[in-house]
């Protein structure tokens, strides 16, 4: 199968040759198009902006010259700063959609949001009027539009709408978390009327990427929805506030021809059941453990799980051996015989410093396990583990 073909399989079950790989332009069945920041989008030239830096994601945009800052007098004038060297100071950033983030400096990690940008929802028209970004600007979407041509034109195309999260994450940013989960509570109106805008937004990106030649076959929300032992608010509340608009933006992927793929973190099992009746595809997992195996086997055969040896153990602490029989296990447990598992390659492997023995270990356990026609049909009848330790791996079955 040609890489589009066999992602398409993997998320109908519709017998993949072999797993699909997410992993970078060179080695993988997947070609991540994102956004770029609007060349229009120039922060730090008003007063109010004075001290404040542009948060792009992630710094290689503008050490490669694919977004260029047109610096202010207050960095220009001050040697510390200028001519691209504030990259190695501790900062703060304003992303694009007015969102404050803390950098630590002269690393590559993207930092963490920092105080509110929406304090108060009294402001909340005037602050969605300043600050929501143009989808509608071909510059946002040229460098990968050009690039996809090169490396992407067998590969499965998945379109990232936007840099700053999804229908939970998004807001959240906008209005600090702990004051965000206290609106479920205190402000839901208003909570409402945000996520709807935002949810508008990211259905224009879509038809941006479109419009801008990115010919998707997927797109792609992250959304962290849960921590280390549970999600961020129960299902109940979930379902009350998020269903129209997940349903919705779900919708608008199927009814342009493309699939929608979620980034998810934390143990976030309890909501899979909403997520899939709402429409989701599939789901990717960094920390496949975090949820649990067990947890997610009722799920089986009915979404697509795209799965990294987990981060917080196997794959930065654990052998080669280890992370090379973790592929059987995620395969077992996360897929079936006729597909619906993926094997995703933390993107920031770096930052997490994971070894190279474990990145190769990795790919090597999906060539031992990854190609259907080579798997006996016992395996996927073999009892599955029950009680797991997050920092081992249990041995492999006799004779496989």
């Amino acid at each position: 199968m040609k890489s589009r073909e066999r992602v398409k399989a993997a998320i109908y079950f519709n017998d993949p040759d072999k797993v699909p790989v997410w992993n970078s332009w060179f080695f993988d069945d997947v070609f991540v198009l994102a956004p770029m920041p609007s060349k229009s989008w120039q922060p730090g030239h008003i007063k109010e902006e004075e001290g404040i830096f542009p948060h792009t994601g992630d710094d290689i945009i503008i050490k490669m010259g694919l977004w260029k800052w047109n610096e202010p007098d207050w960095v220009k004038n001050n040697s510390d700063l200028k001519n691209k060297k504030w990259l190695n100071v501790k900062r703060e950033e304003i992303s694009e959609w007015g969102v404050f983030w803390n950098r630590l400096g002269n690393n590559s990690s993207m930092g963490h949001v920092g105080r509110p940008s929406l304090p108060n929802w009294k402001n909340l028209d005037e602050y969605l009027a300043k600050n929501t970004p143009n989808t509608d600007d071909s510059s946002k979407y040229s460098f990968f539009r050009k690039i996809s041509h090169l490396l992407g034109r067998r590969k499965y195309r998945l379109c990232m709408l936007g840099r700053g999260g999804g229908l939970f994450m998004g807001p959240s940013a906008i209005r600090g978390f702990s004051n965000f989960l206290i609106d479920h509570k205190r402000n839901r109106k208003e909570l409402i009327k945000l996520v709807d805008h935002y949810t508008e937004w990211l259905i224009s990106s879509m038809d941006a990427w479109i419009k801008y030649g990115g010919k998707p076959d997927g797109f792609l929300i992250n959304e962290d929805l849960g921590e280390q032992n549970g999600p961020f608010v129960s299902p109940k509340t979930f379902k009350e506030i998020y269903e129209p608009f997940y349903r919705r933006i779900f919708k608008a992927a199927h009814d342009r021809g493309c699939e929608i793929h979620q980034h998810c973190c934390g143990k976030v099992d309890s909501l899979l059941p909403l997520l899939i009746d709402w429409g989701l595809d599939a789901i990717e997992f960094d920390s496949p453990r975090m949820c649990g195996y067990n947890d997610l086997s009722p799920f089986r055969g009915k979404i697509m799980i795209w799965g990294c040896i987990n981060i917080q153990s196997i794959y930065t602490k654990g052998s080669p051996q280890e992370c090379e029989r973790e592929v059987w296990h995620m395969m077992r447990n996360l897929g079936t015989q006729h597909g619906g598992f993926g094997a995703y390659f933390y993107s920031q492997s770096d930052q997490i410093n994971v070894p190279k023995e474990n990145y190769r270990a990795f790919k090597k356990g999906l060539i031992k396990y990854g190609t259907y026609s080579n798997i006996p049909k016992k395996w996927w009848d073999y009892p599955i583990t029950k009680i797991w330790n997050p920092n081992e791996v249990p041995p492999l079955p006799d004779n496989i």
